[in-house]
C-alpha cells in the first residue's frame, strides 16, 4: 500500500496530495521551503537546568528533553521540530503569540 501524504491547502481543509490543484501544490511547496529556512537546533537546558528557559512545547504539552530537535521561530519561541513543522503546514502563525511567521521570515530576506 502506497502512503499518500495529506496536506492542508487551507487550515480547515485536509486533502490527499494527489487531490491538490496545481496552485495548491505550489503554495504548499513554497510553505515547505519557508519552513526549511527557519533555524533549528537541539534543546539544551543549561548546565544546572535552573536557567529561566521554556521547558515545554506548547503544541504537544510535553517537556523538552536534552537533545530534542527544536525549531526557532522569528518571534524567538521554540517548539519540537516535528510539532511546529506540522503546525506551520496548517497555519503560518506562532501558536504562542500569533505573530505571522512568513512576514517576519520574508522581511529578513529583504534586509539581507
Amino acid at each position: 500500500m502506497i502512503h499518500v501524504p495529506v496536506y492542508h491547502p487551507t487550515p480547515s481543509r485536509a486533502r490527499l496530495a494527489s487531490q491538490l490543484t496545481e496552485e495548491e501544490q505550489i503554495r504548499i511547496a513554497q510553505r515547505i521551503g519557508l519552513i526549511q529556512h527557519l533555524p533549528k537546533g537541539v534543546y539544551d537546558p543549561g548546565r544546572d537546568g535552573s536557567e529561566k528557559k521554556i521547558r515545554e512545547c506548547v503544541i504537544c504539552m510535553m517537556d523538552f528533553e536534552y537533545g530534542d530537535p527544536i525549531r526557532f521561530l522569528p518571534c524567538m519561541h521554540i517548539y519540537h521540530m516535528d510539532c511546529i513543522d506540522d503546525w506551520l503546514m496548517r497555519s503560518f502563525t506562532c501558536p504562542s503569540c500569533m505573530e505571522p511567521v512568513d512576514a517576519a521570515l520574508l522581511s529578513s530576506y529583504e534586509t539581507n
